[in-house]
């Protein structure tokens, strides 16, 4: 599943530079064909075939996925698929992966919100 995530971003830059192209024909003859031909199929698309899985919910969809899904996938057992949008699933071995803290430039950002204050009983008798 590692292989075809890193298929995946590099497929799904803008373009993809000429030293990349050994590394991506490598990647895609070390993937089986059955899996690289339902990825394709998703590329076709326009969709991505692979999504992350996070706190048990595809990155993909927003849905969540059984456990028992997500235990074997932990357990490497077995190649796994949403079963709502058909993507495959991938969880990535460093679980600190999604817990990296945000830029500070886009904490900066954030405006506080002011608290709204409620209506007396005297200000809605004169409505």
């Amino acid at each position: 599943m590692q292989q075809l995530f890193e298929l995946q971003a590099l497929e799904f830059e803008k373009t993809i530079q000429p030293e990349q192209v050994p590394h991506v024909a490598a990647l895609r003859a070390a993937i089986p064909q059955p899996i690289l031909a339902h990825y394709d199929r998703m590329m076709v698309r326009g969709k991505k075939g692979v999504a992350l899985l996070h706190h048990q919910t595809c990155s993909g969809c927003h849905m969540q996925v059984p456990l028992g899904v997500v235990l074997n996938l932990k357990r490497d057992e077995d190649v796994r698929l949403c079963e709502t949008c058909q993507r495959y699933l991938y969880l990535p071995a460093d679980p600190l992966e999604f817990n990296k803290p945000a830029p500070a430039a886009t904490l900066a950002a954030v405006t506080p919100v002011k608290p709204v204050k409620k209506a007396s009983r005297r200000q809605l008798a004169k409505v």
